[in-house]
């Protein structure tokens, strides 16, 4: 009679253990309306963009964007157009569309451009405070194609330059 009992326990246990297991990954993949839109954090990585163009002009240059990004937060260094060293941090979050597809946004602030980005036709609010000082905003929308476990093709859109490259997953 000890054994059936503690035989019905144990199997009881293991049930309870599968059926929790279950549970709590059925939880990990709902999301709310809210956590769809705003995306998921972007992996740790390294990134890589030796090119770009601008959208309005035919023009390739070479940018050598790297980038460090830790959980989302990316700091960055890259070539400008004028030929100056500038530095980023943003903020990014990543929407998959498939297992190897992504597409990810960023907002963030750039220092070396030295007020000039005032006087290119083409960025939004230019005339406003936000361009003519040392410091400006920055948005970026990224597509992200994987083609292996930790390398993916990387492009980077801001209004008015494509660049390209790597990134690492790390």
């Amino acid at each position: 009679m000890c054994v059936n009992i503690c035989k019905i326990r144990l199997l009881l246990f293991f049930l309870f253990l599968q059926t929790s297991s279950v549970y709590s990954q059925t939880q990990k993949e709902e999301k709310t309306i809210f956590q769809t839109i705003v995306g998921e954090k972007l992996e740790t990585s390294i990134i890589l963009m030796p090119l770009g163009f601008h959208t309005k002009t035919p023009d390739i240059f070479g940018v050598w964007y790297t980038g460090y990004n830790y959980k989302g937060f990316e700091i960055s260094l890259f070539q400008n157009s004028y030929r100056d060293v500038t530095f980023g941090f943003s903020h990014k979050r990543v929407w998959r569309i498939t297992d190897k597809f992504f597409a990810n946004y960023g907002i963030g602030i750039l220092y070396g451009y030295d007020g000039r980005l005032q006087n290119v036709e083409g960025i939004p609010l230019r005339d406003s405070f936000l361009f003519n000082g040392k410091i400006n905003p920055v948005m970026a929308l990224e597509i992200d194609y994987k083609i292996s476990k930790n390398i993916s093709i990387h492009s980077s859109l801001t209004p008015l330059v494509i660049i390209y490259g790597l990134r690492y997953k790390l």
